[in-house]
């Protein structure tokens, strides 16, 4: 407080010192008084002095003021001072921490609440003590300045690659702390866009992504990753839609490529049970422990949350939007989540969806930055095999709104860049028209 007084105000807010930080009424009263100062110009010593001349409640305290200067005799002491204090406000936090939560598991009704909001406590108390002299504003500012210079010499991504040109081209890559929702009728293909999302940012550049399934088991997820993987028709295989010299040569391929798909950062949580509370405290772990960069929700309305008597479905899945971004910002990393769209689209001639399609909650347009649809004509046109899609950016919070082709080979469960089959795409824009 002496330091701040003789001049090292500024620096100390810098450092993100503020009120907060003082537990005694006196010291939070200096620092407002020292803030009410700054306001208007310097802080110097007299000025300070002053100011409690003219102020009732520190005309009979100015001896305090005078005792913090003589203290800290010079602001070059700032540093020796400020540590001790850092280390007594995380003191003091991790007992406030301690004593809500005992307070919280005796009046607790529901235990799965309380876990989920303890380690999203302790979680904050870590980055807290992880951060660097406590500069939020300046370590923001470093951010920023990298990510435009990643835009600026590379092609535009500023976030992961989803492994999608025109996606990317579109986004500018999936940012930390944002929420994209994938959004279609069952059989359109979402979860397999997310798990190609995931295969390439696994093996491709060796960003550990975790994939929480409450549809699919573990099972299912790895045998459409290796079909991706392998371009195989899995189904096929099973039912001796090769002939045998094929079907060894495949099974070869897919027996050489588990070691490198077991060695992937992906993390597959199978989970049909689970509810918004427990899916973030099982997300701060894998951060925490897994340094996981990307978190993939299959699908958001499957979902639960904690008790909540006589809660419409609309105002459950308003909870779960809103824990899913909460997430993303917390964790400061994307998050994707899937999401089904009304059936009356089915009855509407197969139109392009919108955002108010988006079923069960009005919401979920409100939490996402980026709502994606996938989206097929009613007459489906195949090329080479492969089913055009369109892929709808309904919203872009960061960016523009567009419509742009995708391919869809399901059989190996997996979209492609229209554009490395630009010659049949073409002449499937012929045959719409």
């Amino acid at each position: 407080m002496g330091c701040c007084i003789l001049g090292a105000f500024d620096e100390a807010v810098a450092d993100g010192v503020s009120e907060e930080w003082f537990g005694s009424q006196c010291h939070k009263s200096a620092w407002r008084l020292i803030e009410r100062v700054s306001m208007k110009g310097e802080v110097s010593e007299q000025r300070v002095i002053m100011a409690a001349s003219c102020e009732a409640d520190w005309g009979d305290k100015k001896t305090t003021l005078v005792d913090f200067v003589d203290r800290a005799i010079a602001r070059e002491n700032y540093h020796y001072w400020s540590e001790p204090c850092r280390l007594k406000v995380r003191q003091r936090s991790y007992h406030r921490f301690a004593v809500d939560l005992q307070r919280s598991v005796i009046d607790a009704v529901d235990v799965d609440a309380v876990t989920d909001r303890a380690e999203s406590a302790l979680f904050e108390l870590r980055k807290f003590a992880e951060s660097e002299r406590g500069n939020n504003r300046r370590e923001s500012f470093r951010r920023i300045i990298e990510m435009m210079k990643r835009a600026h010499n590379g092609d535009g991504i500023v976030g992961l690659s989803s492994g999608f040109d025109d996606l990317d081209g579109v986004l500018g890559g999936l940012r930390d702390g944002s929420l994209y929702t994938i959004a279609a009728r069952p059989g359109m293909g979402k979860s397999t866009l997310a798990m190609n999302i995931a295969e390439h940012l696994t093996m491709k550049g060796g960003t550990p992504v975790a994939f929480f399934s409450l549809e699919m088991s573990e099972d299912e997820l790895n045998q459409r990753m290796l079909a991706s993987h392998c371009g195989v028709n899995l189904q096929s295989f099973i039912n001796h839609g090769y002939d045998r010299s094929e079907r060894g040569e495949i099974l070869r391929q897919m027996t050489g490529s588990v070691p490198e798909l077991e060695a992937g950062p992906l993390h597959i949580c199978p989970r049909t049970d689970i509810t918004i509370d427990q899916l973030r405290a099982e997300a701060r772990r894998l951060v925490t422990k897994k340094d996981v960069k990307l978190v993939i929700v299959d699908y958001m309305q499957l979902l639960g949350v904690a008790s909540r008597h006589g809660a419409s479905r609309v105002e459950v899945v308003g909870e779960i939007s809103r824990g899913l971004k909460k997430m993303a910002l917390e964790l400061d990393l994307p998050v994707i989540a899937l999401a089904q769209l009304n059936r009356l689209i089915e009855n509407d001639n197969h139109r392009s969806p919108r955002l108010s399609d988006l079923r069960e909650s009005g919401s979920i347009e409100a939490d996402s930055d980026v709502v994606l649809f996938i989206h097929r004509d009613k007459n489906v046109v195949f090329i080479g095999g492969r089913m055009l899609c369109r892929i709808v950016v309904g919203k872009n919070r960061n960016g523009p709104q567009g419509v742009f082709d995708i391919c869809f080979n399901r059989d190996v469960c997996r979209f492609e860049d229209w554009r490395s089959h630009r010659d049949l795409v073409e002449e499937a824009e012929k045959s719409r028209s």
